[in-house]
């Protein structure tokens, strides 16, 4: 059994599902009128329940921003009375923060509730493997860390599931988060900036050439400045990792080595719990994830 199929086929369910949620959460935030950058104090109360939220840890979980960006996104919802500092680099959510937590989560609940893409029977199945998975991963020996899934596992339980679909989202949402904890125990050592290692990345998975001005636009969402991306590439071609002409970079054979060699243990610390589940069961989590991928894409609302 091709796991990578089956994680790929759950994946496309989440990012169908994910075209009803952001577009609530981002009507949410709009009648709010919470300012550009919410989305980083709005995950971090989600993610952090009574424990002080700071940039370190933060990071620990989504390592691919600035941490300076993600300081002035906590100090502007302190501003707006969203989050209170510690006065020791951490902070808390207020009761207006939680409030806001909740209407985004609700909100992208809500989006869900009218979607109907497969019987109840067989969309609960599919619950109880990734629950099943989701423990398998949970008591799986280090490495990697259980950072990022042990505090989506405590935390989302603070909020709401009232459809089923929500379910879906909360249960893959554990497995997402114990793939990034894998996927970032295979490169934290390699004494390189989260951004920088996902601009060796893009390259990998393009192979074919970029310049800063490609990447500025490629990763936008990041609100990374081009300068950054253009010391990112200086500092992979100073490694050997990629090689430049004219302005535009490649991933080299160095490169390409490290980063094939990241995946491929990323799938290892990530799909070592499956073996949790027989052949048999693996093969009905495909069909089912598969029945709910095409369902979803014939959905109407």
């Amino acid at each position: 059994m091709n796991l990578n199929s089956i994680w790929s086929v759950l994946e496309d369910a989440f990012d169908l599902l994910g075209g009803y949620g952001f577009a609530a959460m981002d009507k949410a935030a709009t009648q709010m009128e919470l300012k550009p950058g919410w989305m980083t104090w709005i995950a971090a109360i989600w993610l952090f329940g009574s424990e002080p939220i700071t940039i370190a840890n933060f990071m620990r979980m989504l390592p691919y921003g600035l941490a300076h960006l993600n300081e002035e996104r906590f100090a502007s919802a302190v501003r707006q009375g969203y989050l209170i500092s510690d006065g020791q680099h951490g902070y808390a959510p207020t009761e207006a923060g939680m409030r806001a937590a909740q209407k985004v989560w609700r909100e992208a609940g809500d989006s869900l509730a009218r979607l109907n893409p497969m019987p109840e029977a067989p969309l609960r199945k599919i619950f109880d493997y990734l629950a099943r998975l989701g423990e398998a991963s949970m008591s799986a020996p280090e490495p990697p860390p259980h950072f990022f899934i042990s505090h989506k596992r405590e935390n989302y339980q603070r909020f709401q599931v009232l459809y089923l679909l929500e379910r879906f989202v909360v249960l893959f949402g554990e497995l997402a988060a114990y793939r990034d904890d894998s996927h970032i125990a295979t490169w934290e050592a390699q004494d390189i900036e989260g951004h920088t290692w996902e601009v060796l990345t893009y390259l990998w998975r393009g192979q074919t050439a970029a310049s800063a001005d490609t990447l500025f636009e490629k990763l936008g969402y990041r609100n990374i400045p081009r300068e950054v991306f253009v010391q990112d590439l200086r500092d992979l071609e100073s490694r050997g990792w990629a090689q430049e002409e004219a302005g535009e970079y490649r991933i080299a054979a160095e490169g390409k080595q490290i980063r094939d060699e990241a995946e491929a243990l990323t799938n290892r610390y990530f799909f070592a719990p499956w073996s949790r589940l027989s052949e048999a069961e693996l093969e009905d989590v495909l069909n089912l994830a598969t029945q709910l991928r095409d369902g979803l894409k014939g959905v109407k609302q």
